[in-house]
């Protein structure tokens, strides 16, 4: 059976940026030439040069502005090539590589926009869907798809589906890898240390193609190719964007059993030096490895440093005579240079039948524990704490809230005893100046954790309050002249449209000791639902909704930053709004600055971001005591309606949940109605999956929910009860935009109307092939669907 394969890089989108800003790239040209030769390479992919069609920016010189090339048509064809090659003979391998500016339109689903897109006609190719679709057809034995994009697009553009008639092949789909640079925020481009320019991902990827993540049996799979690019692509990243809240530092991977890339005759080997304390000279060092472990170096040192070449993994250096015993990881991505300075006991020998206990307790209950063996390989993973048992050697402690590389810690330990330790969990990045989070001030902090006290001391009857804090977390080499009022543009406005408040105008700024400064706006309202709106200098208007609820303080915190390309939003337009944060507070308390009330707001904003990434925390074994905290135990009614979607994510995997869990969000909502009095929207949403019929609401929506998860239940739930989303709710919401967990979307009449039009567009090339799977994979509800499409077929 043929392997085929399609390579796509776009540098150069010349209508897609607004005024002022520059949409062009310079790695896909150079990473797509890279690929392609990968794939042709008898020790790569090894496949025939008639088998493989790459289409990039650079074949179309000198470039023609006002006819953009590679164009979606361009694009399609080549696809199209592949259905016709396989129509009678089933392909052995499908690869598809895409690189250039791309979205998202259903959560890890990746979409590349094409050389002529414009903010108007975003033209693109939906990548996954046309490997997805292969897949359904059974045109090839296994599939491969590589993705370097940003996954940011500020608009939900409804996509069409890919029609593949069924091939030859019997059975069931084969096995499929993909991976994408980017799951929720940017991909990143660099130069590396060939001198070029390349998509991090991209380089990554191709540095374990080509032998660096080779398992111990000679092989690259997708299992050891997934570890390596999780493990190794943190250290292409130049240190400045470490922290930054508008990068995705880790690669989203789906990893099948059964594909395997390469096949190595031995492992490749990279230069590592030690530097050795000083009384090293005449005293033995030893490198431990493997499970159970063994020692790969035993030798004498004459010298301040060892030197020498070591495969990928995980080791622990001992010198028993000095006390020395430290780990250290061999990632792949080059030469290794360490100190040894830390201390332990002299290394037990293995015993061939002994276990030990791995005990490891998080600070943070909503943390990621996992263990990895010495060929970096996932073998346990739990939420909070971990309590396992396994076999002597050398092993990683991983302690990760997200996949943002400053949200990760490791710890390389040598099991020769039981293991009992609590582990500190990263500091939680968060847009709210939280007490002992990843990103804040001292002159952030007082503001915030003083809202409470703040609105009960306001005078008459505490009854609801909104509290908004916005403000600055800059990156020092991209440190705007005047960054503007953290306020700027920000409005409260009421479901009937009037304006509340202006948040600019009867807002308090500070700037206390930092450069960035933070404003805050506060008012008790009637209890309800209102739209937060922010206006770009360039007209672009977003919505979001906010509830004021009777006897509590809402506090909204809003993080502006630096972004990478957002279209439409050019460079000397506002700084952004790129992340934030909802919580709820008891009306009249006193002011969070004890550590508990920390802790308990970095676990809610840990959950947040799991949340924001589809993450399973609870899903069965893990995330028991997560679970009650957030379900049974807890203060702040927003830790119960993230954590009830969480626990929904932890059904989907388990085929619709168990009978428990279902009774677990049936009475999660019984308690967050006996909480929050009157309606709330999404406690409301999340009713429509109760198994008691008498809980769930029946009654259209005022106001979409707050969380996109809670807009998903609700498009679900209209194909049972159309009148749960009025029309006038969907002509609002319709255009729905990218902005992590929550449901936010575009207001401004330009926006609404082209989304529109798109809409159109897709229901004139694609109602005949739609369906209400297709529909409800957009988030379009069932009355708006029949109405786009024309027809019954929803």
């Amino acid at each position: 059976m043929a392997d085929y394969a399609v390579v796509v890089g776009i540098s150069r989108y010349p209508k897609f940026a607004a005024p002022g800003a520059n949409a062009d790239l310079q790695g896909p040209d150079t990473d797509a030439a890279d690929i392609r030769d990968w794939l042709l390479a008898p020790d790569g992919g090894a496949l025939s040069p008639e088998n493989v069609r790459m289409v990039r920016s650079a074949d179309f010189e000198p470039p023609r502005p006002e006819e953009p090339q590679p164009e979606e048509a361009k694009i399609r064809r080549v696809l199209t090539w592949i259905e016709e090659e396989t129509a009678r003979t089933m392909g052995g391998r499908l690869y598809l590589y895409f690189s250039g500016h791309g979205f998202a339109p259903v959560l890890e689903e990746g979409a590349l926009f094409t050389a002529e897109a414009t903010l108007s006609v975003p033209s693109y190719v939906y990548a996954y869907d046309w490997m997805r679709n292969f897949r359904k057809a059974l045109r090839f034995r296994e599939y491969v798809l590589w993705m370097d994009c940003c996954m940011t697009s500020q608009q939900s553009i409804p996509v069409s589906s890919v029609p593949i008639r069924a091939g030859s092949g019997t059975g069931v789909p084969g096995p499929a890898f993909v991976a994408v640079a980017a799951q929720t925020k940017s991909a990143l481009e660099h130069p590396m240390p060939d001198g070029k320019v390349h998509g991090v991902f991209s380089y990554t990827l191709l540095q374990g193609l080509r032998g660096g993540a080779t398992d111990e049996h000679g092989r690259i799979t997708g299992e050891s190719l997934k570890a390596f690019l999780h493990d190794t692509m943190p250290e292409f990243l130049p240190e400045q964007v470490r922290n930054s809240s508008a990068v995705d530092l880790h690669p989203f991977i789906r990893a099948d059993a059964g594909i395997t890339f390469r096949r190595l005759h031995s492992r490749p080997t990279y230069p590592v030096r030690l530097g050795l304390p000083p009384n090293a000279a005449g005293q033995p060092l030893k490198l431990w490895t493997g499970r159970p472990h063994a020692a790969v170096v035993d030798q004498k040192i004459t010298g301040s440093f060892w030197q020498g070449q070591l495969a990928r993994g995980l080791y622990v250096a001992e010198m028993p005579d000095a006390g020395i015993r430290q780990g250290f990881q061999v990632t792949g991505a080059g030469p290794l240079d360490i100190e040894l300075k830390q201390t332990g006991r002299r290394v037990r020998p293995p015993h061939p039948t002994q276990l030990y206990g791995i005990d490891v307790e998080a600070n943070n209950p909503a943390a990621t524990v996992s263990v990895l063996d010495h060929n970096l390989n996932r073998i346990f993973s739990d939420t909070g704490a971990l309590h396992e048992f396994d076999a002597p050697g050398v092993y990683k402690i991983r302690i990760e809230l997200g996949r943002d590389i400053s949200s990760v810690t490791e710890d390389v330990i040598l099991l020769d005893d039981h293991l009992a330790a609590a582990s500190p969990a990263p500091a939680v990045p968060s847009p709210a100046p939280i007490p002992g989070s990843a990103m804040v001030h001292e002159s952030h902090v007082e503001p915030f954790v003083k809202a409470v006290e703040r609105a009960g001391a306001a005078g008459g009857p505490v009854g609801s309050t909104l509290s908004v804090l916005a403000r600055y977390w800059l990156e020092a080499d991209r440190l705007p002249g005047q960054p503007g009022h953290p306020m700027e543009g920000l409005e409260l406005v009421s479901p009937s449209g009037g304006v509340v408040a202006g948040l600019l105008e009867h807002s308090q700024l500070q700037h206390g000791s930092s450069a960035e400064p933070v404003a805050v706006w506060e008012r008790e309202l009637e209890p309800g639902p209102y739209y937060l709106r922010h206006t770009f200098r360039s007209g672009r208007i977003g919505e979001a909704t906010v509830m004021a609820c009777a006897g509590w303080v809402t506090q909204v915190a809003l993080q502006r930053s630096p972004a990478l390309l957002i279209p439409g939003v050019g460079e000397n337009d506002i700084v952004p709004i790129v992340d934030a944060a909802v919580f709820m507070r008891r009306a009249g308390g006193s002011a969070r600055e004890t550590d508990a009330a920390s802790e308990e707001d970095q676990v809610l904003e840990t959950a947040r971001l799991a949340l924001a990434q589809g993450r399973d925390l609870l899903g069965k074994p893990h995330g028991s005591g997560l679970q009650k905290l957030l379900l049974e135990e807890y203060e702040d009614p927003i830790a119960a309606i993230i954590g009830s979607y969480l626990l929904l994510i932890a059904m989907e995997g388990a085929q619709g949940g168990t009978p428990s869990q279902h009774e677990q969000l049936d009475a999660a909502v019984v308690r967050l109605r006996q909480k929050v009095e009157g309606f709330h929207p999404d406690i409301a949403a999340l009713s429509l999956r109760c198994t008691d019929p008498a809980l769930r609401w029946q009654e259209p929506f005022p106001v979409p929910p707050i969380f996109k998860y809670g807009w998903k239940l609700l498009t679900q739930a209209s194909y049972a009860n159309s009148r749960l989303i009025p029309d006038e709710l969907w002509q609002r919401v319709h255009a729905v935009t990218n902005f992590g967990p929550f449901l936010t979307w575009a207001a401004d009449p330009g926006a609404k109307l082209l989304h529109a039009r798109q809409l159109a567009r897709w229901a004139k090339d694609n109602a005949p092939q739609e369906d209400e799977e297709a529909t409800r994979r957009l988030l379009i509800p069932a009355s708006a669907a029949k109405t786009i499409l024309g027809n019954d077929s929803v």
